[in-house]
């Protein structure tokens, strides 16, 4: 049987795009837009997340798991404030917390330790203090 979640890539490029450009739906009033140097900023910091910048870095479940939970709740946390100050619509923040908390659940030593495969590879990733969890995610896609 198929998985019906979404996948990590998904989920990270989702939560991107809600951060970086203002998702919009129709259950209200539109997001507020941010001042054009604000938004290139924005964009420009978006951007650098999304890049692998060690990828040599050796394994170390420990520093991934937690460096990976760090920018999970980061995101989580960036997306409430975002909702709250109308810079995110409740539609699009729905949209990404359900599969960011469930890659959040995933997250743990005893999940990196036995890990294989382009999980391992997230992980492995995840080990250097250089990368985000978006950057991990997009190079190394998997299922929470």
């Amino acid at each position: 049987m198929q998985e019906t979640r979404p996948s990590f890539r998904i989920t990270a490029a989702v939560a991107l795009l809600s951060l970086a450009a203002g998702a919009s739906a129709d259950d209200g009033a539109p997001p507020r837009v941010l001042p054009a140097d604000v938004q290139a900023d924005v964009e420009a910091i978006a951007g650098h997340l999304t890049q692998v910048n060690d990828a040599d870095a050796m394994l170390a479940c420990g520093k991934a798991v937690d460096n990976a939970r760090y920018g999970v709740e980061t995101m989580l946390e960036v997306g409430e404030k975002n909702l709250r100050a109308g810079y995110m619509t409740q539609a699009a923040y729905d949209g990404m917390a359900p599969a960011l908390r469930s890659l959040l659940a995933a997250l743990s030593l005893q999940d990196c330790e036995s890990a294989s495969g382009v999980r391992r590879d997230f992980y492995q990733c995840m080990s250097s203090d250089y990368n985000h969890v978006l950057a991990c995610g997009k190079a190394h896609p998997f299922e929470p």
